[in-house]
């Protein structure tokens, strides 16, 4: 995604677009808040290229949502609604074939040539041909030229979700002469990476000036942006810790800061700046093994269902943070396809009770493994382990802890040997078949050994043929009732915040981009 707690003018909603001011800044002396005509951003870098048809990083897609755009995009951070971006389109009525037609006719990259369907035809085809992470968004679809003017994009089976992936930065537009020109392909030959960290080829508002992975990257205004100018000519995005982030931000050193938690937040008073908080696309889960040799307990509907019964909600959504939020099943509240939160497991002891005793669980310690190192959206997962031990302790249910760095973790939650534990997704766009891999026979479905379900497959088959409008409660329902096998138990939807500092005057900070530098005042 481009894209995200305490705050003391928190805003989330189901379309988010929000534009602040602020009060502290209507005028006086700002001190080191003043950022004149340069931004500057910090963030612990995760960052490993910003060659678009490559990244699939928080930091990468943060930079190139300012250097490129897009063929589609979400307007003012509604993820609900893909609308128009350098293209207009049209899906057909069997969601096969779309016809994308271009509608920014005087849009033009940072080096003054025009932007042209033959950019955006060797965009996609170069995504899809070198390989790199974010390659699957188009797999399966073929691309063709039609005229000057017209591509089709036709998918070998219905593909509903193509208008939600397209305005994902790492579909950026390129400029095909140039690219070409420095050894950039649409296979996996292509040589244009390390020439596009140095050289941006994109037409949105900013330009790289510096790529340094380690330490900074600079951005530089494109003065042949076809937007509104921005006010601010200049972006510094460093490489910093979250401690470094709150003293900068207090003392006006920098103008905006990615990472602090919820109580750095709190040490954010009006006369340093603002805290923006919004919806993250993360889903935070306890995963039960359903196999009987390797899961246990947790192999037994009637176990997994008394664990989801004994969890306290309330005291999780208090750890992750003011803005967090109940979930009903793994997809964002703000997607197509959320289970509503009134539908959310709730907590009922007398419940759990009577499930333990028909599961006959009479107390033995259950391994649950958890990454001791890994922090989502300020959500420490080792105090949530802790806490999930706690909680479920009080109701008979005792958890062995099992902690490991986030690599090993990885590997072991792939093996689909554990048992339990804490698992995390963050969407990779904004669209409910990004979370089929959880149905039964799915890749992550494997990790636990859950190979079939009739019930759910014959759930999915029908969301899968349901269009436009009837897609939010299709898979709303195949959703809800993978809740309720309690294979995977939703546990929290944790927030986004970013630090505004007090030399910014207005700001948008919406679920699609965390900050927008190009429309900051």
């Amino acid at each position: 995604m481009k894209v995200r707690l305490p705050r003391r003018a928190l805003a989330i909603g189901s379309a988010l677009a929000l534009t602040f001011g602020l009060a502290a800044c209507s005028g006086g002396d700002q001190g080191g808040g003043d950022a004149g005509d340069t931004i500057v951003a910090e963030t612990a870098f995760n960052l490993k290229t910003i060659d678009p048809h490559r990244q699939f990083e928080f930091t990468g897609s943060t930079i190139d949502t300012a250097i490129y755009q897009t063929a589609l995009e979400f307007k003012d951070g509604d993820l609900t609604k893909p609308t128009d971006g350098l293209c207009s389109f049209e899906m057909s009525d069997d969601n096969k074939k779309m016809t994308l037609k271009l509608k920014e006719k005087d849009a033009k990259f940072s080096n003054g040539d025009p932007v042209t369907m033959d950019d955006v035809v060797f965009s996609f085809e170069r995504l899809k041909g070198i390989k790199g992470n974010p390659s699957f968004f188009l797999d399966g679809v073929s691309i063709k030229k039609v005229d000057d003017e017209t591509v089709e994009l036709t998918s070998k089976k219905p593909n509903p979700a193509l208008p939600y992936i397209l305005p994902n930065a790492s579909i950026g537009i390129v400029n095909s002469k140039v690219v070409k020109e420095n050894e950039g392909t649409t296979d996996e030959k292509d040589g244009a990476e390390a020439f596009l960290n140095e050289n941006s080829q994109g037409s949105g508002p900013y330009k790289v000036e510096k790529y340094d992975a380690d330490s900074q990257v600079v951005l530089t205004a494109n003065e042949h942006y076809n937007g509104p100018e921005p006010k601010y000519k200049r972006v510094v995005l460093r490489n910093v810790s979250a401690e470094t982030q709150l003293t900068d931000i207090q003392s006006g050193q920098a103008q905006v800061a990615y990472d602090l938690n919820s109580e750095q937040a709190k040490q954010i008073d009006d006369s340093m700046g603002e805290i923006a908080s919004l919806p993250s696309t993360r889903s935070l889960y306890i995963f039960n093994n359903t196999d009987e040799k390797l899961g246990g307990p947790a192999a037994d509907p009637n176990f997994r269902k008394a664990v989801m019964s004994a969890i306290d909600y309330d005291k999780l959504t208090d750890l992750a943070g003011e803005g967090s939020q109940r979930m009903g099943s793994l997809v964002p509240n703000e997607f197509v396809g959320a289970v509503p939160k009134d539908q959310a497991p709730e907590q009922d002891l007398a419940k759990t009770k009577k499930l333990l005793k028909k599961a006959g669980y009479d107390g033995e310690k259950i391994p649950f493994h958890y990454s001791s190192d890994q922090a989502v959206n300020g959500v420490d997962l080792a105090q949530l382990a802790e806490t999930l031990q706690a909680q479920l302790k009080e109701a008979g249910i005792n958890l062995a802890l099992k902690p490991a760095p986030s690599s090993t973790q990885l590997d072991g939650f792939r093996s689909a040997k554990q048992p339990m534990g804490i698992g995390t997704w963050g969407a990779d766009y904004p669209d409910p078949t990004n979370y089929n891999v959880f149905i039964p026979g799915g890749s992550v479905a494997d990790r636990v050994n859950w190979k079939s379900d009739p019930k759910l497959e014959k759930l999915a088959a029908e969301a899968e043929k349901a269009k436009d409008g009837d897609r939010d409660a299709a898979y709303a329902k195949l959703y809800k009732a993978t809740t309720d096998t309690a294979v995977w138990i939703p546990l929290v939807q944790p927030v986004n915040t970013v630090a505004v500092g007090s030399g910014i005057n207005k700001y948008v900070s919406n679920a699609d981009i965390t900050f927008d530098f190009a429309k900051a005042e």
